[in-house]
Order: structure tokens, then sequence, then C-alpha cells
């Protein structure tokens, strides 16, 4: 074997511990490589490679189960909702709490506002990067909560400085006097308050987001948004109903307070 073939042989290896160590493997690749080189000693001098030829190659014995391992690593997730959390639509939510954070406006963040608004007791605190995050779990109680906990079919209520994603680009594109054409749902409102444009809802590969686009931000160009993420096998059931209704409330009792301006004379 050459040192190209070894080469490869290495990034296959590669590739097949990194699959396995994040649940995705077999990827097939090692099969792959073996009928490669199969075919390569054979063109040279009519011989397969001892190691292919020391055991059945899984392609000969089985060619269609090789191809579907193969096409594993490449798979998009497949997001489901349980039963379990689906019944819990048809459930009242628990009372609601009151949820404050801090954001810093202003050119260089001189100015420290604390936002608040009412979030379903449904949903408990989540560790995360963003303003605030938190996960539906209306059947934990918050004493046996591990705010570490992440599972991505479970539905997230976010609020967010919107990313450069589909979300931001709808944002633009409405504040540029458009109206977004791969939206699901898009209504502008103007009754709940002075922070709140429009609500929308989007879809993008199993998962969808409604949303409220919140310009909380008075002196830079953040786009901030209050919503909910759940999978697209929700659609048009009470838990979705259940979830949207969590963000309209939200968006409903939004308050802002600033609470410290530094000064900074020598911007």
């Amino acid at each position: 074997m050459g040192l190209f073939d070894k080469l490869l042989k290495g990034a296959v290896d590669a590739i097949d511990n990194a699959a396995a160590k994040n649940g995705n493997g077999p990827t097939g690749l090692k099969d792959l490589f073996n009928q490669a080189m199969d075919k390569k000693n054979e063109a040279i001098n009519g011989s397969s490679s001892s190691t292919a030829s020391s055991k059945p190659s899984t392609a000969t014995t089985s060619s269609t189960s090789s191809s579907k391992r193969s096409n594993c690593a490449y798979t998009r997730p497949t997001y489901h909702t349980s039963p379990e959390v689906l019944a819990t639509g048809n459930v009242p939510a628990k009372p609601s709490r009151k949820v404050d954070f801090e954001i810093y406006d202003g050119e260089d963040g001189e100015i420290r506002t604390k936002v608040t608004f009412d979030l379903s007791g449904d949903f408990l605190d989540t560790d995360g990067d963003i303003c605030y995050i938190a996960s539906y779990l209306p059947n934990i109680n918050d004493d046996d909560y591990d705010s570490g906990y992440s599972d991505d079919n479970t539905p997230l209520f976010g609020v967010v400085d919107a990313p450069d994603n589909k979300i931001y680009e709808l944002i633009k594109k409405v504040e540029n006097g458009g109206v977004p054409d791969d939206a699901l749902m898009y209504l502008p409102v103007n009754d709940m308050g002075p922070y709140v444009r429009f609500k929308a809802k989007v879809e993008d590969r199993g998962r969808a987001t409604y949303f409220y686009y919140c310009p909380l931000y008075e002196h830079c160009d953040l786009k901030c948004q209050f919503g909910v993420s759940y999978n697209s096998d929700s659609f048009g059931t009470p838990l979705e109903k259940k979830l949207m209704a969590a963000v309209d409330e939200a968006v409903r009792t939004i308050q802002k307070e600033i609470i410290e301006v530094k000064d900074r004379p020598f911007r």
C-alpha cells in the first residue's frame, strides 16, 4: 500500500471513529475503501488486496445494506415529537412566572436595561449563551431539573438576537418595506405595545419557529426575537397552540427599565 493509500485509509478510519463517537456510525466507508483497493490491485496485477481478500467484502455479500450504511453519515436528523409530549397540549399550562434578563444598549453598550415578561410555568430555565432560553418540560418539577438539559426534540422558548439566518433575512426584508414570501405565517402587529413589530412562523429542515420581532435595542442594530421552536410534526396540534399561546403572553407582558447608564466622556 503506497503512501497516498495509507493517508486515505487513515482518513477513512478517522471519519468512522468520529461518526461512532457522535452516534452516526458505521458509515460504510471502510467497505468502500476495501472495494476500491480490490479494483486497483486487480487492475495492476489481477489480484485483490490481502486485507480485503481475507474475508468476504460486505458490499459483495450485501450491497444493499452497505449502500444504506454509507449514506447514514449524511442523512439529516429526523425530529420526532413523542406521544407523551404531544399529549401535554391538552393539559392546562402551569401558572406563569416573572422572567427577567439584562441587555446592554448604546453604541458601546453603556445603557444597561432590564427586560421582564411573564412566561408559562411549563418552561424551565436552560443554560445558554443567548439572552434567555427555556425548555418546555411540563412534566418535570423545577427542583428535579438540570438546567444543562438539552434535547433537540424538546420545544425551546428563546429571546435571542437573530443570527445571520432565515429569520434575520426575513426581518431585514420587512424593515425594508417588503413582505416575506417564504414564511408559513406573517402578520404585522400594532396592538401589543411599543416593542412589537410583527409575528411570523418559519420552517427549516423539520423544525419550526413561531416568533415576534421585538426591537428592544434603540441604539444598535440587533434584531431581537421572542419565540418558540418545535418539531414540524406538531403543526395543527393542541401542543402547537399551547406553545404559541406562551409566546403571545410573554410578548404581551414585555417591560423595559433602564437601570444604569455608564458615563463614556472620551468616546
